[in-house]
């Protein structure tokens, strides 16, 4: 038992060596290890990421305007970087200016009517104070003078949404951002009946 241990032992030993001498290469196989060096440089490291998937953005304001008409001009278009309250789009300004000159005039005739009836009304409440003029007269004068008033605050509304109106014909950036999307092109009419173009 003993003998058949040392063989095997001795058989072990042999294999080991001579692994060893044909992996190193022999006596003569090289006992050195390569390296291969490069002088430090200054240089940019280049990152790249690759995503899947959709972007969306972390606030998202539609722009659009209150009022119908042909668009006249467009300065942005998409990936577009703006700042708040820069002009972004512009409308046909020509039917908006017609209503505000419309509204004034209605309003300086109201206004011309309500001073008159004003003048009238102090005059006539004056004599009816003294008993001068009937009831009736004096009645008559009150009557038209609210009527020229509420007339002229009428008015005064009116010509005030019509200034308003062209405003919303000039379309600003409500924050800085990025256009993400331009649902117009120039010369299309957008209707803001039933909902906001944008």
């Amino acid at each position: 038992m003993e003998k058949k241990k040392m063989i095997l032992t001795t058989v072990a030993a042999v294999v080991v060596v001579a692994g060893g001498f044909w992996i190193l290469g022999g006596p003569e196989g090289k006992s050195t290890v390569d390296f291969a060096t490069e002088a430090v440089t200054k240089g940019n490291v280049s990152n790249f990421i690759t995503a899947t998937g959709t972007i969306e953005p972390v606030t998202e304001v539609e722009v659009g305007t209150q009022v119908s008409g042909i668009i006249d001009k467009i300065y942005v278009d998409y990936n577009s970087v703006v700042k708040k309250g820069e002009l972004i789009a512009e409308m046909d300004k020509v039917t908006l200016q017609s209503e505000l000159q419309s509204a004034k005039a209605t309003y300086d005739g109201n206004k011309a009517e309500y001073d008159y009836q004003k003048k009238l009304y102090d005059r006539n409440r004056k004599l009816h104070e003294k008993q001068l003029i009937s009831d009736t007269n004096y009645e008559e004068t009150v009557y038209n003078f609210q009527r020229a008033q509420s007339a002229w605050e009428q008015s005064k509304a009116a010509l005030a949404k019509a200034e308003r109106n062209l405003s919303y014909a000039t379309i600003t950036s409500p924050i800085d951002g990025v256009v993400t999307s331009r649902d117009v092109e120039e010369g299309q009419t957008v209707a803001s009946g039933f909902e906001t173009p944008t």
